[in-house]
């Protein structure tokens, strides 16, 4: 059925999804695939949602606001690049994965403007504000830099809220820095760090200040020294703060160091191998935000995320490092540890570009993260960024330790926030078994396949025909089933040849429903250069609510494919498939 979607109460008011009851032998289901190209696409918004960009908003941070006493509780605010002249827009929305209103029209402001005297007024680069919420004085703390020289030296600041809309007005006098030029040149040639000059003086360029409390209530400071303004490399550094306006520079500690896993310049990987190079040929380490995660025995282990690659190429991507203490020292993981969070996968992807400088928001227990890309999807650049989302599990590595792993970055349909859709994924509460293949398990792991070189999340695989059968322990209302393909274009599925739903009817009447050759949206999936997917993408089917008790999917490995989907070796002869792998089944219901 391929309609125009006008919400899921619009089908059904309308009738378009009438569906009698669940036959004996099995009845067609009607159902909607989401396959709309003389719509633009258009597919059902309150089960879905999509990263098709729209708010130009680079080095997002997103907050929600839990304070019940403010007029915006229940909304996420994101904060960005928005104005890099004039100072910082907020935007607001109530499910993080929709639209985002601008609050400056409703405001009459933007969130912070510095005034005359501000020591960055009429000079700009007011960059990569991080807002935070203190709820022991219930005040927002909004971090940014700015220029005491336009376009040439960069410096950190705090600003002060009663409510995330702002107004932000400076936290200490409107001149001051959080730090003192003169003093970080000291300790920075101390710990044998390059400094730049401007017009003779040295002079300490920082930017990309990120906010973190840690479990045990003690509050730290994030930031990057910006070493490419003058021909150097950028790194991150760590301050502990006595409140959040006063460092307490004597903690001042770098955590990360260009072209290395350590500090040290140095690691050693599992085979005994030194590793001197991680990051090569690249200057930025740039965007950090912590994360942490409590261990069996009680204790945590600290995650240092960050930006690499430098924010106009395509290959801007975020990784993890590894540390015991919020103060480090950190190990950045290798690509085959999971070090990668999100990225381009260098540069093989043609429908994202320059996915960085991110920030993390949990709800219910799920992580997201918040990034920008680039508005050029292909090419990359210095054109515009915009805001995307996307999910975030912990997982764990083949050498069994915890990482964080994205299932991103993605261009296709994704189910909302079950929280805000009301639609939860009820496939992992299903008995799966598969009459034939390996890692049924893969099949609701909650991870999406996407990476070319992560070898720890699996796939389901089979090498013939099978049928894979998810069983509940009771009747559940289900709505939507959602079949993401492999990442893999050789092992893909052209179609799903069958879903058979075990349900019953408001009467309690027993049957089958039946839906045949599920597409898949290859127009949308497929690199338009070359025979490769873009990975995330699933054959969805949407359908008035079922009470269902089993679901059996089957795919099949076909003989032949279509023309432009046929297989070829490296020598250009068409080849037949060997195997059909799928990343991950996802059922919303209730």
């Amino acid at each position: 059925m391929r309609k125009k979607w006008t919400g899921i109460a619009g089908l059904l008011l309308a009738g378009l999804f009438a569906f009698g009851g669940c036959g004996k032998s099995g009845t067609a289901l009607p159902h909607d695939n989401q396959i709309h190209p003389e719509f633009d696409r258009a597919y059902a918004s309150e089960l879905f949602y999509r990263n098709d960009l729209g708010t130009a908003a680079p080095d997002p941070c997103v907050i929600q606001i839990t304070d019940k006493d403010s007029t915006e509780y229940g909304y996420y605010y994101l904060y960005g690049t928005s104005d890099p002249n004039m100072g910082f827009r907020a935007f607001r929305n109530k499910d993080l994965t929709g639209k985002w209103e601008d609050v400056t029209p409703e405001k009459n402001d933007l969130a912070f403007m510095p005034e005359a005297g501000h020591f960055a007024y009429n000079k700009g680069n007011f960059w990569a504000p991080e807002v935070i919420y203190d709820d022991l004085d219930g005040k927002y703390y909004m971090f940014y830099s700015g220029a005491l020289v336009a376009d040439r030296h960069r410096m950190l600041a705090v600003a002060v809220a009663d409510e995330p809309y702002g107004p932000f007005v400076p936290a200490v006098s409107p001149s001051q820095t959080l730090f003192d030029n003169d003093d970080m040149v000291a300790r920075m040639e101390t710990m044998g760090v390059a400094v730049g000059t401007l017009d003779g003086k040295k002079i300490f360029n920082c930017i990309d200040a990120s906010p973190y409390v840690s479990p045990q209530g003690d509050k730290y400071l994030y930031f990057v020294h910006e070493g490419t303004a003058y021909g150097r490399k950028s790194d991150i550094f760590a301050v502990q703060m006595e409140n959040w306006t006063t460092p307490m520079m004597d903690t001042l500690t770098q955590l990360t160091k260009c072209g290395y896993y350590t500090v040290d310049e140095a690691f050693t990987d599992e085979d005994g191998s030194n590793v001197p190079n991680y990051e090569a040929n690249n200057g930025v380490n740039e965007g950090p935000y912590m994360y942490q995660r409590q261990q069996a025995d009680g204790s945590w282990k600290y995650y240092l995320t960050l930006s690499i690659n430098g924010y106009m190429d395509k290959s801007y991507s975020v990784i993890q490092a590894i540390g015991d203490s919020p103060m480090g020292p950190f190990r950045k993981l290798t690509e085959k540890e999971g070090g990668l969070l999100i990225s381009t996968d260098w540069e093989r992807f043609d429908h994202v570009s320059g996915t960085g400088h991110h920030s993390f928001v949990t709800v219910d227990g799920e992580i997201y993260i918040v990034y920008h890309e680039h508005v050029a999807r292909e090419t990359g650049g210095l054109g515009e960024r915009d805001v995307a989302v996307d999910r975030v599990v912990w997982t764990k590595n083949n050498a069994g330790v915890d990482v964080l792993y994205c299932n991103g970055p993605t261009w296709s349909l994704q189910p909302r926030i079950a929280k805000h859709s009301g639609f939860d994924n009820i496939a992992p509460a299903a008995k799966v078994k598969a009459k034939r293949g390996a890692n049924v398990e893969a099949l609701t792991d909650g991870m999406l396949s996407i990476y070319s070189e992560n070898t720890f999340v699996k796939e389901f695989e089979t090498d013939k025909t099978t049928t894979i059968t998810l069983t509940f322990d009771d009747y559940r209302e289900v709505s939507a089933v959602m079949l993401y393909n492999s990442k893999t274009f050789e092992k893909s599925f052209v179609e799903i040849q069958e879903i058979a739903f075990d349900c019953k009817d408001a009467n309690g009447k027993a049957g089958t429903a039946t839906i045949e050759h599920l597409a898949f949206d290859w127009d949308f999936y497929k690199m338009s250069a070359v025979n490769q997917m873009r990975p995330g993408g699933s054959a969805v089917a949407v359908f008035h609510p079922l009470l269902c008790k089993e679901i059996r999917i089957t795919v099949e490995v076909p003989k032949t494919r279509p023309d432009e989907l046929a297989i070829m070796d490296e020598l250009g002869y068409f080849i037949e498939q060997t195997a059909v792998g799928i990343s991950e089944i996802v059922v919303l219901g209730k």
